[in-house]
This record gives C-alpha cells, sequence and structure tokens, in this order.
C-alpha cells in the first residue's frame, strides 16, 4: 500500500504538474483579452466599430466565455479538492483498518499466551504414585516450576 501524504500532493499542484494547468492558463488570457477589449471599449479607448450587429454578436460570446469562466473553472477545482480529500479519507479508512487488524492479531496473541498459563497452572501434578501425601517440599517444587512457565509465557 502506497501513501502519498499531503506534503507531496499540495506540492505538486503548486509545481503545476496538474493536467489542465495549460487550459486553465490559456482560458485566463482569453478572457483577460476579452475583458480588457470590451472595458475598453465600454471606457472609449476603443473607437466603436462600424456595424453594430458585429457588435452584437460578439457581446454574447464575450459573456459566455466570461461566464465559462467564473463558473465552470472553479467547479473544476472544487472537483479536484473534493477527490484529494475523497483519497485522504480512503487513505485514512485504510490505516484505520490495518491498525484494528494489527490490534485483533495482538488480542488474540495475549488470548494464547492467557490460554498457556491457564493449562501450565492447571496442569500442577496429583499425589505421588505410592498413593499417600506428599510432603511440602515436594508439593512447592511443582507449583514452584509451573508458576516459573506461566511467567515464562507471560513475560515472551
Amino acid at each position: 500500500m502506497i501513501i502519498k501524504s499531503t506534503h507531496d500532493a499540495t506540492q505538486a499542484s503548486l509545481d503545476g504538474e496538474e493536467p489542465g494547468s495549460l487550459k486553465n492558463w490559456v482560458m485566463t488570457i482569453v478572457t483577460a483579452v476579452f475583458v480588457l477589449f470590451y472595458a475598453g471599449a465600454l471606457l472609449g479607448w476603443i473607437k466603436p466599430m462600424a456595424d453594430e450587429r458585429v457588435v452584437a454578436r460578439l457581446e454574447p460570446i464575450i459573456f459566455v466565455i466570461i461566464g465559462y469562466y467564473f463558473g465552470r473553472l472553479p467547479a473544476q477545482q472544487n472537483e479536484q479538492t473534493l477527490k484529494g480529500e475523497l483519497s485522504r479519507q480512503k487513505q485514512k479508512a485504510d490505516a484505520a483498518q490495518h491498525a484494528k487488524e494489527q490490534a485483533q492479531q495482538s488480542r488474540e496473541a495475549l488470548e494464547e499466551r492467557l490460554k498457556n498459563v491457564r493449562i501450565a497452572l492447571t496442569a500442577l501434578p496429583g499425589s505421588g504414585a505410592d498413593g499417600g501425601a506428599k510432603s511440602d517440599a515436594r508439593v512447592a517444587e511443582p507449583l514452584y516450576h509451573s508458576l516459573a512457565v506461566a511467567r515464562d509465557i507471560l513475560n515472551s
């Protein structure tokens, strides 16, 4: 599993390595040119055209280009941001799943250790072969041995 840090993703967008960055620059330049021409015509810096039908036909085209720039391009940036957020959330979910699996494995290992300790502690030998009661020293020795085995299992 490859996890890409958010720093790398941010750096890639700052370096201009996005596939649509050239398109964004071209649209920005074209829009700026049309806006400057339109503003110049409104302020009287550019002489009006002799034929008003040409101006009447160009005006809606200019508004469509400006509308596209202010409408669609920010929407594309929002889509890219949401896609990035979605990928980060997916990475977080994958990391949480991995941590959950590790915790489950750790819990299973601890359960196995406790099971082995219980077996070691309950496997104390009973009375001796002679049928009589064992002395305190002979009973204590297997008990200490079982406790030592249990301690070693827990410490492993």
